[in-house]
């Protein structure tokens, strides 16, 4: 089971990884192209701006996923690190399940603000707003298949009394 886990997560951050660098493109493409309109042909692109804005809305949560796939977010392991390992390990779980928590509420609101009343459409790129709010469930959505993943990872590794996996939480940040 816990290899069918490892699959999907991998898979999830493979897609994350993907769609990540066809953004972060677009951003490229939609600036450039913007200034060489403007600069060089006297003329500006009405719906460059919008689309980078969206563009880069859909890389911070789709790139979101990749950092919590390697649990690389902000976070002080300090105090976590002067824990019994067997303490260490519970609290690293706990922490991963408020993760997960505030990631099932946020996709739940995040939903219903795409399929809210409030979306409007964009006349500069042609269609409603709701494209760019999607990118808060189905970001959230695919962090949450990656936090199960970890937690599932952690559960295993007490489970076979695996201490190591906790012994090295924080230890690759910098000193």
């Amino acid at each position: 089971m816990i290899k069918t886990v490892k699959k999907i997560t991998q898979a999830v951050d493979f897609v994350a990884r993907l769609v990540s660098i066809f953004f972060v493109l677009c951003v490229l493409v939609f600036m450039t192209s913007q200034v060489f309109f403007r600069y060089v042909l006297n003329s500006s692109l009405q719906w460059s701006e919008e689309a980078s804005i969206w563009a880069m809305i859909w890389m911070v949560f789709i790139g979101s996923v990749v950092v919590v796939r390697r649990w690389e977010h902000i976070y002080i392991p300090t105090a976590v690190k002067l824990l019994p390992i067997k303490i260490r390990s519970l609290v690293i779980i706990f922490t991963k399940i408020l993760v997960l928590i505030f990631l099932c509420v946020l996709c739940w609101y995040g939903w219903g603000i795409v399929n809210g009343h409030s979306n409007a459409f964009s006349h500069n790129i042609g269609v409603s707003t709701a494209w760019a709010k999607a990118s808060v469930p189905i970001g959230c959505g695919m962090m949450i298949v990656i936090t199960l993943g970890a937690i599932a990872e952690d559960l295993e590794a007490i489970f076979k009394k695996d201490w190591a996996r906790f012994e090295e939480y924080g230890s690759h940040d910098a000193v």
